[in-house]
């Protein structure tokens, strides 16, 4: 049975997936830091039936305590990789944003990494294609953290149909 930390777990699509894909075994701990939108995942995971899922509201993500196998953290972001599904974030996003999120997705991975156990892993997310995001995000992690390396990753441009992201793949050496 492995331990999962789903961070930004709202609304509950990939948490209850990854329960579904390890046969509601297990253990995952789905967090967010919106009481309302804890809601949302909440009705997801009964939907479904599962028993593997715990949701917690947080007011931070150093709160959790625990050792974890593996963390999911899909991060705030800018949303540019998005904008077809959703043309307003593009009225939203300032050139402020993108100073201050990489400030806030580095402090939640900061974060999360603390509590992957050796030998583990994590899955660093955003649906932006910002390289302040992403890249940057994730290579000054790697340079303050030599315990961790990167295993792969993926930048996806959006396309007719499909959306824009990035995800890496970071595992916890030991």
């Amino acid at each position: 049975g492995e331990r999962v930390w789903d961070v930004c777990a709202a609304p509950g699509g990939k948490t209850t997936h990854m329960a579904e894909l390890m046969e509601d075994q297990g253990r995952i701990l789905a967090t967010e830091v919106s009481e309302e939108r804890c809601g949302s995942i909440r009705e997801n995971v009964a939907r479904l039936g599962l028993t593997s899922v715990e949701v917690r509201h947080i007011e931070r993500v150093s709160d959790v305590e625990g050792d974890f196998d593996a963390v999911l953290i899909d991060v705030p972001c800018s949303n540019t990789g998005v904008l077809g599904k959703r043309p307003e974030a593009r009225w939203r996003i300032r050139p402020e944003d993108l100073e201050e999120l990489p400030r806030i997705q580095t402090g939640i991975l900061n974060a999360a990494a603390k509590r992957v156990v050796p030998g583990g892993r994590l899955v660093y997310s955003t649906c932006s294609i910002e390289p302040e995001e992403n890249q940057e995000v994730v290579r000054r992690f790697l340079e303050y953290h030599p315990e961790w390396r990167l295993e792969s990753k993926g930048e996806y441009l959006p396309r007719e149909g499909g959306d824009g992201g990035y995800q890496a793949l970071l595992a916890r050496k030991g």
